[in-house]
C-alpha cells in the first residue's frame, strides 16, 4: 500500500509540474532561449545498456565535459542487462539515467495502458532504486512507438521518439520530441551528425540523437556508430561552445519549461547592489535547472559579483552588439539574487582581473558610444580610452 501511495504522490507531482507559463520579465532583464545565451540545444541519447557506450563513449563525453542520456532496460534477462555499477559511475559524473522500460517489449505498439503502466512503474523504480539521488523523469519508448500519453505523463515530464525532425526552441508536445538515429541505419558521417548542429543553430531549435551500439554490433546491436565520428562531432561542438549547449535531454526539458514559466523582477536597487526575485509556478522538487538571465551592467560598474540566497552563482559579463551585460544563471525559487558591484576590470566575474579580462576590454578601445560603452567607461564620456586602461591598469591581477 504504501508503493501505491508513492506511486499516487508521484503522479501527483508531476501532473502539478506542468501548470504554469505565467512568464513575467521586466526590463532590462531577458532570458536565455537556451543556456548562456546559446543558439542551439545539443542531446546525445543512447539506448539498450550496449556495453561500449559506458566503456568508449562515456569517456568521450567526459573529455569535453559534455553530457549524455543513458536510456536504461531494467531486465536482468535483457539480452544486454544493465551495468549499473558502470551506471552509478555516470550519474555521479553528471549524465542522465533514463527510461527505456523494464523487458522492451517487442510488441510494444500493441499493449494496453495498463500494460505499458506496469513496465513504466517497475522500470522506474528499478532505475532509482540502483542510482541515489537519481529523477527518472523522462523516457525512450521502444520501437519509437508513443502511446497513452495521459498515462506517461503520470510518470516522466517527456518521451523521446525518432521521426527524424529538429525540436522547436518550444516543444508542441513533450511527449513526442523527436531524434536523428545515427550510425549504420540512419546519419553515419561527422559531416551529417554537424549539418543537424547546424540545422538546429540555424532555427535556434533542439537537435537529439539517438545511438544504439558503438564500434561493432555487439552481439547484435543495432546500427552501430564509429566512437571516431561520434568524437569529431563532439570536437565540432566543442569548437564552437558558444553557439551549441550539450546537455541531458532531462535538463534540457527542465530548461524550456522554467524559461517558458520563470517571472524575473527587480525588488530593490541601492545603486551599488541590486535585488532580484527568480521565482516560478513549476514543481520546485523537479523543475530545479538554473535558467540564464542578463542585463546592462549598470553605469559606473566595470563588474558585478552575483549570488543567490548567499551562495556565488555562475556569472561574466559579456558583450552583446556593443552593449556590456551582466550575464547570470539562477534557480527559479532558490533565492533572491544579488548583484553588486564588482572591481573594475574583472569582467569575467572571477574575483581577479586577468588576461581573459584584458581581451574583454580590448573589444571596447577607443569606442566612441555613450550607449555602448556603458559598464566600461567609468568617467561616463562615451570614450574607452586611457582614463580606463589606467584603471585597469591598477586593478591587474589584484583580486576584490
Amino acid at each position: 500500500m504504501k508503493k501505491v501511495n508513492e506511486i499516487l504522490l508521484f503522479a501527483v507531482l508531476l501532473v502539478a509540474a506542468d501548470v504554469g507559463y505565467s512568464r513575467t520579465i521586466d526590463p532590462p532583464y531577458e532570458v536565455g532561449t537556451w543556456s548562456g545565451f546559446r543558439t542551439a540545444a545539443i542531446t546525445y541519447t543512447f539506448d539498450d545498456n550496449l556495453s561500449h557506450q559506458l566503456s568508449i563513449a562515456i569517456p568521450i563525453f567526459n573529455n569535453y565535459g559534455f553530457k549524455a542520456t543513458l536510456y536504461t532496460v531494467t531486465s536482468s534477462s535483457w539480452v544486454w542487462p544493465a551495468n549499473w555499477t558502470g551506471l552509478q559511475n555516470a550519474a555521479a559524473q553528471g549524465h542522465e539515467i533514463g527510461d527505456h522500460t523494464v523487458s522492451h517489449p517487442g510488441n510494444w505498439c500493441s499493449l494496453t495502458s495498463a500494460q505499458q503502466e506496469s513496465e513504466y512503474a517497475s522500470s522506474q523504480s528499478t532505475i532509482n532504486s540502483y542510482i541515489p539521488g537519481n529523477q527518472c523523469l523522462t523516457v525512450a519508448y521502444p520501437y519509437c512507438c508513443a502511446k497513452y500519453e495521459t498515462m506517461t505523463a503520470t510518470y516522466f515530464i517527456a518521451g523521446r521518439t525518432c521521426s527524424g525532425q529538429i525540436v522547436p526552441a518550444t516543444p508542441s508536445n513533450f511527449y513526442q520530441i523527436s531524434s536523428f538515429v545515427l550510425g549504420s541505419a540512419g546519419i553515419n558521417t561527422t559531416a551529417g551528425i554537424n549539418a543537424k548542429a547546424a540545422s538546429a543553430a540555424n532555427s535556434g531549435g533542439w537537435a537529439v540523437y539517438l545511438i544504439h551500439a558503438v564500434d561493432g554490433s555487439e552481439g547484435g546491436g543495432w546500427s552501430p556508430l564509429s566512437s571516431t565520428i561520434l568524437d569529431e562531432s563532439l570536437q565540432y561542438l566543442d569548437a564552437h561552445r558558444e553557439v551549441f549547449w550539450v546537455n541531458t535531454f532531462l535538463n534540457v526539458v527542465k530548461y524550456i519549461k522554467e524559461r517558458n514559466d520563470v517571472s524575473v523582477s527587480e525588488i530593490s536597487n541601492t545603486g551599488d547592489t541590486i535585488t532580484v526575485s527568480v521565482t516560478d509556478t513549476l514543481n520546485d522538487a523537479i523543475y530545479n535547472y538554473p535558467v540564464t538571465i542578463r542585463r546592462p551592467v549598470p553605469s559606473g560598474w566595470g563588474s558585478a559579483n552575483v549570488t543567490q540566497n548567499g551562495s556565488p552563482v555562475t556569472s561574466s559579463i559579456v558583450l552583446v552588439d556593443s552593449i556590456a551585460y551582466v550575464m547570470f544563471d539562477a534557480v527559479p525559487d532558490g533565492g533572491d539574487v544579488v548583484l553588486s558591484k564588482g572591481i573594475y576590470g574583472d569582467f569575467t566575474c572571477n574575483g581577479i582581473v586577468e588576461m581573459n579580462d584584458f581581451s574583454f576590454f580590448l573589444g571596447f578601445w577607443l569606442l566612441d558610444d555613450c550607449d555602448g560603452t556603458v559598464g566600461v567607461d567609468l568617467d561616463e564620456d562615451c570614450n574607452v580610452n586611457f582614463h580606463e586602461f589606467s584603471a585597469f591598469g591598477e586593478n591587474w591581477r589584484i583580486a576584490p
